[in-house]
């Protein structure tokens, strides 16, 4: 009687992962071209990459538009399967499940409107700078490093946090508009916004820190054997010269 009722726990089990496996995954991310773009002829390197992977895994998946904050937090309670594009800081922090592989990069770049009555290299002192009454934009939710976390913690009259599907975007407008002095973002993600849209007025001025990786993050519940999974797919496609 007893193996019997192991034996139908073992076999509910079984279903239960197995239906699991079969519900497509569900994704978020906010737009943060060109690794996530709202465009569903272009929707962005690492949305391309992951239906790639999808296809070649024999994966269903969804991919839904929230802003970054907000992902972490349902990510953390299994309310989405997968973040994009975060980093281990916020890997470690909402207890979630990492990728293997990183899937893009982060570096602090700095931009300014070039028709600023201040000298860039007042920027070189970040405090100094907020100090003097300046502001910087930067998005809500996304990891700056320890630096720029007590910034925010000292000087967050003066730092704007964008929040929205389109954060990015919405600081770039407010440094044209002179809503903020600077902005802090990756530079391979606002040249992209600037080329596209054929902004000239913005600037880069300088760096801080050096390459950060980002990883898939996935939900405390997800299946060890689905992030092998979707590990081994970016090898394959990789391999196929579809990366």
């Amino acid at each position: 009687m007893l193996n019997k009722a192991i034996y139908h726990l073992l076999f509910l089990l079984f279903i239960s992962h197995a239906n699991s496996q079969a519900d497509p995954l569900h994704i978020a991310s906010d737009i943060w071209c060109p690794y996530v773009c709202d465009n569903k002829a272009a929707p962005g390197i690492l949305v391309e990459a992951l239906n790639e992977i999808a296809k070649a895994k024999q994966m269903a998946i969804t991919i839904e538009i929230i802003p970054l904050a907000r992902s972490l937090v349902m990510a953390s309670r299994s309310e989405v399967d997968i973040v994009l594009a975060v980093t281990q800081s916020h890997i470690t922090a909402h207890k979630l499940q990492s990728s293997n592989n990183y899937y893009g990069g982060w570096q602090n770049d700095f931009y300014i409107n070039k028709n600023v009555d201040f000298s860039p290299e007042q920027l070189n002192n970040l405090e100094t700078f907020l100090h003097s009454g300046k502001t910087l934009g930067i998005i809500k939710g996304y990891d700056y490093g320890p630096y720029i976390d007590r910034l925010k913690s000292s000087y967050a009259s003066r730092i704007y946090q964008a929040t929205g599907d389109s954060p990015l975007t919405k600081n770039i407008k407010m440094l044209q508009k002179g809503r903020i002095s600077a902005l802090l973002d990756s530079r391979y993600n606002v040249e992209y916004e600037l080329n596209k849209n054929n902004i000239d007025d913005l600037i880069y001025v300088r760096s801080e820190g050096g390459f950060i990786p980002l990883f898939l993050g996935f939900s405390p519940t997800i299946h060890l054997d689905l992030i092998k999974d979707i590990d081994e797919g970016l090898a394959v496609i990789r391999r196929n010269g579809i990366l």
